[in-house]
């Protein structure tokens, strides 16, 4: 199916595929040189792009954005409402930035806990692969996952009538296996870490001839995340100079680069915010090999020196990717963005997670706590400036993390009369948490 909206182009080579229909007849990499870096490229020179970031737009899903998406007939669609969630202050994150190290800062949460679909950032890659799959007439999927991605998956290819295989590690939440089972679709928990999944589901699905997901390069899942761009431009009142968060693999920041591409040939040039990527420090192979080039002044090939984490002991599973692949691509990328690649450290998660609920009323998952570990490292460590604008992606919800979401209660009391009730407010339980904070920075 030869698309006449977009073209896609291998990032390597330069070779120009048709379409996605011959992206996936080509086992999803580029015919000339074998990339799997494909790129779409839209044809009308994306002429419509400030029209669709105007304030006035009330957009109902990410595909208000179809014009610039590699989907050619709307009938395809596959959508819960996604991609189109708040932007929210958190000006007590500013409060602190200006009592504790006399910075005047703007802080926005990017609020993708707010998808619909199963409360994650996953939820973006889940409507534009089910419904390219869809327009293509694929009706089987393979995928292997940490949790998350294979559940957004899960749910919306169940919705678009797709058979999913999903490959986990064993180590993964029970929650994730029972949630991507409870769509009917097929899980299989692996002996083993990620690495080891993601290499017996590409075994099973080359060994069964049915599509397997791309990775980080996935023009699909690029394509999706690209949008947060848009987004920014619509909401917020003011550029951003700063985007943070959780890393595992890294889509969201080569789909930010995609949409900086794209408005720049539009004529719209914006200057990329420094993007501040925060690992898991339980799993932080990209954070350790960038402080190591970092403190080398990045001699030459350094994006090429990484390690490799087999079996990661982590409890944050979702960002357990100890085989940072992505590294020669992402890292090179966060540099140019004058931005860092650090750990968040992942015993404070569950202080940052009490602290969001307290100051906003959100309850974050795990993983999305970490990147709020990160900015407060990042604050620390002198990596914000004064007069900065930060995006923060909150990247799930604590529904995805039962588990998790058990250890955020501040205090379990059982009583037999009202002589036991001994009432504890808010602002008791305010100064327990800034006070653990003050104590865990100083360390």
């Amino acid at each position: 199916m030869s698309s006449a909206k977009f073209t896609l182009r291998c990032q390597s080579c330069g070779a120009r595929l048709s379409g996605m229909k011959e992206w996936f007849e080509g086992g999803q990499c580029c015919p000339q040189c074998g990339s799997k870096q494909g790129v779409a490229d839209f044809k009308d020179g994306y002429n419509k792009i400030e029209t669709l970031t105007a304030a006035y737009q009330k957009p109902e899903s990410l595909w208000h954005y179809l014009d610039y998406l590699p989907l050619t007939d709307p009938a395809h669609i596959v959508s819960y409402q996604e991609g189109i969630v708040d932007m929210d202050r958190w000006t007590f994150v500013e409060q602190f930035a200006r009592e504790h190290y006399n910075l005047h800062i703007r802080v926005y949460a990017h609020r993708n806990d707010q998808n619909p679909a199963t409360g994650t950032f996953k939820d973006l890659a889940g409507t534009m692969v089910a419904s390219v799959l869809k327009e293509n007439g694929y009706q089987r999927y393979v995928a292997a996952s940490t949790g998350n991605i294979a559940n957004a998956f899960a749910k919306y290819l169940a919705t678009a009538g797709i058979e999913l295989f999903a490959f986990i590690p064993k180590g993964s939440s029970p929650f994730q296996v029972s949630s991507i089972k409870s769509y009917g679709q097929h899980v299989f928990r692996v002996e083993g870490d990620y690495s080891r999944a993601k290499d017996l589901a590409a075994e099973f699905a080359k060994d069964k001839g049915i599509p397997l997901a791309a990775g980080n390069y996935d023009p699909m899942r690029v394509e999706a995340k690209k949008i947060m761009v848009y987004e920014w431009l619509r909401l917020l009142p003011e550029q951003p100079t700063v985007y943070i968060q959780a890393l595992s693999g890294g889509t969201g920041p080569i789909g930010i680069q995609k949409a900086l591409d794209e408005l720049k040939e539009a004529g719209h040039p914006l200057k990329a915010p420094r993007q501040i990527l925060v690992q898991s420090d339980k799993c932080a192979p990209m954070a350790r090999a960038w402080a190591r080039a970092r403190a080398a002044g990045f001699p030459d090939n350094w994006e090429q020196d990484y390690p490799i984490i087999e079996n990661p002991e982590t409890e944050i599973q979702t960002l357990s990717t100890g085989n940072p692949a992505t590294y020669p691509v992402i890292g090179p990328l966060v540099r140019q963005s004058g931005g860092e690649i650090i750990s968040g450290e992942e015993n404070m998660a569950v202080l940052m997670a009490r602290m969001v609920a307290l100051e906003t009323s959100t309850i974050i998952g795990p993983a999305a706590a970490i990147p709020v570990a990160g900015l407060f490292r990042a604050l620390r460590e002198g990596y914000i400036h004064d007069g900065d604008i930060i995006v923060l992606n909150v990247g799930e919800g604590a529904s995805r993390a039962p588990e998790f979401m058990s250890k955020l209660a501040w205090e379990n009391t059982t009583v037999k009369s009202l002589e036991d009730i001994r009432p504890n407010g808010n602002s008791i339980y305010r100064k327990k948490l800034w006070r653990e904070l003050d104590q865990m920075l100083t360390a």
